[in-house]
C-alpha cells in the first residue's frame, strides 16, 4: 500500500505513484513511500541523533514543529509566514461568526487574539480557545462550540497590529502554548491530536484545560500569575490547581501558587499503519504527565533528510533544516 504523506485541507489527486517522487501542484510537496528506509537496527541511533537534535530547540518556540509549508512549487516553496500562532490586537471592534454565517458576535477594539491572516492585514479565522476568558465566554453563547471563528468582513483589518508583549500567552507575537494535546501510553494515529484532552493559555493568561478535544468551551481554567522562561523549561504558577495538570504547591511571599512546568522530552512515531511508517511528534513532558506535538510537513521533511525514513528532495531539506534550526 502506498501512503500519500499531506496533511493540506485540498485533496491532491495521485495520478502515478512512484516511491519518492514529490508532486508540484501548486500545494507543497507530497511524499510517497513503500516502506520505511531504514531498518530496526538502525533505529536507536536514529532516537538519539533525533533527541539531540530537537532538544536544542527552544521551548518557547516549539510550536514551531507544527507549522507547514505556503503555497507554491517545489522550487519556490517556504515556510508560511502567516500561521494559527500569530497573534494580533484589534484596532477596531470585529464581527465574527460560525461556518454557518448565521449568527454574529463582536469582539471589542483591543481583544487580543490568534489565527491566520491574508498577508495583507486582514484575519480570515482566529482560534476562539486563546481568547480571553471574557471574550470566550461571548463567543461561545453566541455561536456554538467552535474551535475557530470566521470573520464576517473580508477586508477587516484586523492582522495590521501585531501583539508584541512577552507575556505567559505570548512570545515574539506567537501563541507560546496555543493547543497542547495530552498524550497517553497508545501512539496516536494521525489526526488523533485534534481529538485528544488538551490544554491551551489565553490571552488574559489563563491555563485552561479542555477535557474533551472536541469541546472548545472554557471549564477548568486558573490564572497563571507569573512565568518564568528559560531555554528548556517554561514554569507557570497557577492561583490554584487545574485537574489534568501535573503542579506543585510553593510558597510565594505569604501565599501559595501551584508551580506547573513544561520540558521538551523525547521524538516518537504514531501507530504503523498496513506497514506504512507512522508521523512523527515530539513530547512535551509536565512531571507525571506528558503533552505531545504533532509534526507538520516541514518538520516531518526534517526528520526524514535526517534518518532516512523517507526520500526529501535537497531543497525540501535545507528549507526544512534551516527552519528547524532556526528554533533553537
Amino acid at each position: 500500500m502506498i501512503r500519500l504523506t499531506c496533511k493540506y485541507a485540498a485533496p491532491l489527486m495521485l495520478l502515478g505513484a512512484v516511491t519518492g517522487v514529490e508532486i508540484a501542484m501548486g500545494t507543497p510537496t507530497a511524499h510517497a513511500s513503500v516502506t520505511p528506509i531504514v531498518t530496526p537496527a538502525q533505529t536507536v541511533k536514529n532516537q538519539k541523533k533525533l533527541d539531540t537534535l530537537f532538544d536544542k530547540i527552544d521551548i518557547s518556540k516549539a510550536f514551531g514543529v507544527t507549522d507547514n509549508y505556503g503555497s507554491g512549487t517545489a522550487a519556490t516553496v517556504k515556510p508560511d509566514t502567516y500561521n494559527h500562532r500569530q497573534t494580533y490586537k484589534l484596532t477596531k471592534a470585529t464581527a465574527l461568526t460560525n461556518e454557518f454565517r448565521h449568527k454574529t458576535v463582536i469582539l471589542p477594539k483591543g481583544s487580543v487574539v490568534t489565527g491566520y491572516a491574508d498577508g495583507n492585514g486582514n484575519l480570515t479565522s482566529l482560534d476562539n480557545t486563546t481568547l480571553s476568558i471574557k471574550n470566550q465566554k461571548k463567543v461561545f453563547s453566541r455561536l456554538g462550540n467552535w474551535k475557530y471563528s470566521f470573520l464576517m468582513i473580508k477586508a477587516n483589518g484586523a492582522a495590521v497590529k501585531s501583539y508584541t508583549r512577552s507575556t505567559a500567552f505570548s512570545y515574539n507575537s506567537l501563541a507560546s502554548v496555543p493547543a497542547l494535546p495530552i498524550k497517553n501510553n497508545k501512539a496516536p494515529h494521525n489526526g488523533d491530536e485534534r481529538t485528544r484532552p488538551f490544554i491551551t493559555v489565553t490571552a488574559d493568561s489563563q491555563l485552561v484545560y479542555h477535557s474533551k478535544g472536541t469541546v472548545y468551551k472554557e471549564t477548568r481554567y486558573a490564572k497563571i500569575k507569573s512565568f518564568k522562561r528559560s531555554h528548556s523549561t517554561l514554569t507557570y504558577y497557577l492561583s490554584k490547581p487545574v485537574s489534568g495538570v501535573t503542579t506543585k504547591k510553593t510558597k510565594a511571599g505569604k501565599t501559595y501558587r501551584y508551580k506547573m512546568t513544561l520540558k521538551l522530552g523525547h521524538i516518537y512515531q504514531n501507530d504503523m499503519i498496513d506497514s506504512d511508517p507512522g508521523e512523527f511528534n515530539l513530547s512535551v513532558k509536565n512531571g507525571k504527565q506528558t503533552f505531545f506535538l504533532a509534526f507538520n510537513d516541514i518538520a516531518e521533511d526534517y526528520v526524514n533528510s535526517v534518518t532516512g525514513y523517507e526520500p526529501v528532495t535537497a531543497r525540501y531539506s535545507k528549507v526544512a533544516a534551516d527552519y528547524i534550526q532556526g528554533l533553537y
